[in-house]
């Protein structure tokens, strides 16, 4: 077992096993550094590292994402069940360059060959890599890997240079000085956080809070929406359209009984760059949980039709009031413990929006792989068709416990894949309704839902 410095504490379940991972699993003489902001020469901003792991071959800045499910990648882009995100070795790699120039400047011994390289560790169990084009895919680890990456593989090249205790000592002594607990909570004004939950590869992060004088509200979900200073000013402007857009949508949708409620958005007190948007709290499990029958959800369990009839008419809703979701994927319903409204829908970033008529259409990449509708990631025109086509692959999934694509070829050639696997539903007036939901045309799809929730008011009556 690893030596553990914790500087701060792990911000989130990933990062705690991830953490646990690389001290259980490392021999007596490394060290793990965990969770910490560092303060670097001629900088007024820190740098933030999940764990910096002090080898005996060499230093390495480890990212930890909690990401699971297939993931398939290059070097500027991961693609993950629910969406793309950045490379995370590009900041990284940003992250062990700073680390290493640091060590090189105080450390004698330390010289300008001598390895400190970037790691990203996914810890969770149901991580798949797929399929990597990118160069730096060997400092890619999975829970499996840790030992073999950082001993094995230098079995043959004999003592490292860190077995010299002092040189060890010498970086531990020049990170802990300028080492800072990790990333604090925000302090966001008239609200208290609670927790901090999972950000899995969002645009954002994102707490547990609650107002600190109207008790009535309850639990808040407050999102932390940063646009980067080194942003150009296009940039910054889609990320303050995506937090905008997300709290129009949901004040505009406020009496609808099937949206989680907005509250409000405020601007930080000290930095201009950062947002925050509050809403209600519904609570961690999503329509996800509920498919995959996670044991948590089963003493709540309804019947799948009336959960489609739900979904049905909330999406109806919506779009009743000028709003297209672009987004609908299991993990924006959120559930509720009340049956007669069993979930609330959330996550509107990428909504469009009737009466914004001044926020710009393009938002860069929508929709989560599995889910978009052709259109959408084609980049043509879309409407809200666009949501009914992934309404209607959650409902496949919803009916059948199965997803209706298993992978990127699947998706590629719809009408194969739709003709071998429509059999599953039953009976078939659904069949055939899914056959218009699904239609990779948006003129062939349904204009709106009203005959799919006759269908399933008639089976649920």
């Amino acid at each position: 077992m690893a030596d553990y410095t914790p500087i701060g504490d792990p911000t989130n379940a990933s990062e705690r096993e991830g953490i646990r991972l690389l001290r259980d699993r490392l021999p007596e003489h490394f060290h793990v550094v965990g969770n910490f902001d560092l303060q670097l020469p001629n900088r007024s901003n820190t740098l933030e590292y999940d764990a910096v792991v002090i080898g005996e071959w060499g230093v390495y800045a480890v990212e930890i994402k909690g990401w699971g499910g297939p993931i398939q990648g290059d070097a500027s882009s991961w693609y993950l069940e629910w969406g793309r995100v950045d490379n995370p070795f590009i900041l990284i790699e940003q992250k062990a360059k700073a680390l290493h120039d640091l060590l090189h400047h105080e450390i004698e011994a330390f010289s300008r060959d001598f390895p400190c390289q970037s790691v990203v560790l996914l810890p969770r169990d149901d991580a798949h890599i797929a399929s990597m084009e990118d160069n730096r895919s060997d400092r890619l680890l999975q829970r499996g890997d840790v030992w073999p990456f950082f001993v094995d593989r230098h079995v043959d090249d004999g003592p490292g240079l860190l077995r010299d205790e002092s040189l060890h000592e010498s970086i531990l002594r020049t990170i802990r000085p300028r080492a800072q607990p990790g990333p604090v909570a925000p302090q966001v004004p008239n609200y208290d956080i609670v927790e901090e939950i999972d950000r899995g590869g969002r645009p954002y992060e994102e707490y547990i809070g609650h107002h600190d004088m109207l008790e009535s509200r309850g639990k808040v979900r407050i999102k932390v929406h940063s646009m980067d200073l080194l942003q150009s000013p296009e940039e910054r402007e889609i990320a303050f359209t995506r937090s905008l857009r997300d709290l129009e949508a949901l004040s505009h949708l406020e009496t609808n009984k099937y949206i989680a409620r907005p509250y409000e958005m405020l601007r930080d007190s000290d930095d201009a760059l950062r947002l925050y948007v509050i809403s209600e709290w519904v609570g961690p499990r999503t329509l996800r949980n509920w498919i995959d029958k996670a044991p948590e959800t089963l003493e709540e369990d309804i019947d799948p039709e009336r959960m489609a009839l739900h979904m049905l008419r909330a999406v109806e809703s919506i779009h009743c009031r000028g709003v297209v979701h672009r987004n609908l994927h299991p993990d924006v319903f959120y559930l509720s413990p009340d049956r007669d409204v069993p979930f609330r829908l959330a996550d509107f970033d990428y909504a469009r929006v009737a009466s914004l008529q001044s926020i710009a259409d393009e938002m860069g990449e929508l929709g989560t792989q599995g889910y978009v509708a052709p259109e959408i990631w084609k980049r043509e025109p879309h409407d809200h068709r666009a949501d009914i086509y992934s309404l209607g692959v959650m409902l496949f999934e919803l009916l059948t416990g199965d997803p209706l694509y298993r992978g990127m070829n699947e998706i590629l050639d719809h009408k194969t894949t739709w003709r071998e696997r429509r059999s599953a539903l039953h009976p078939p007036a659904i069949r055939r309704a899914l056959d218009t939901m699904l239609a990779s045309r948006p003129e062939d799809r349904y204009d709106d839902l009203g005959e799919m929730i006759e269908i399933f008011e008639a089976r649920t009556a």
